[in-house]
């Protein structure tokens, strides 16, 4: 190579290296893009201890509480959950440990008043409703009431516990 050829290849190389140090692997460019990108499961930020309890064992006109997507999908958002079906279930639940919430059908939550009243520390009760028929006489007595699928029980739970802890 004469001069002239060796000067134009040197300024290409060093115009080459100074456009590399801006320029990004694919790889980087992907990671921050997930940075932006929302993540859709959700994962608590205040665990809560769950009681699910099933009133009667014998009704099957609604699905059961205890069913294990219900119970899966509460644990895999970071909860503690447990079962009880029937009332000297919920007695001894009560009597073994403390509950931070209460889960159960709204025409259950007659019995889990009776037994949650005798207990030292009263945890938040959220009825979930499964019939739209006395929506507002539940609401009324129970501000936390869920009507909607699992996505609007983790958020009450999320927001019972907020309030719980502030």
């Amino acid at each position: 190579m004469n001069g002239p050829h060796k000067k134009t290849s040197s300024i290409l190389i060093v115009a080459i290296c100074l456009c590399a140090a801006e320029a990004q692997a694919c790889g980087e460019v992907m990671l921050r893009s997930l940075g932006t990108m929302r993540y859709h499961a959700f994962v608590t930020r205040n665990p809560a201890d769950i009681l699910l309890y099933v009133g009667d064992a014998s009704s099957n006109k609604r699905p059961p509480a205890t069913s294990a997507r219900l119970h899966a999908g509460l644990e895999r958002a970071g909860h503690r959950v447990s079962v009880a079906q029937g009332p000297g279930a919920l007695q001894q639940a009560l009597g073994s440990r403390h509950y931070d919430v209460i889960v159960a059908f709204s025409d259950d939550m007659v019995s889990v008043e009776g037994q949650v009243a005798k207990t030292e520390r009263e945890p938040a009760l959220i009825p979930v409703l499964d019939s739209a028929e006395n929506e507002r006489q539940m609401r009324e007595r129970f501000p936390h009431l869920v009507i909607g699928n699992l996505k609007d029980l983790l958020r009450t739970i999320e927001e019972t516990m907020k309030a719980l802890k502030a």
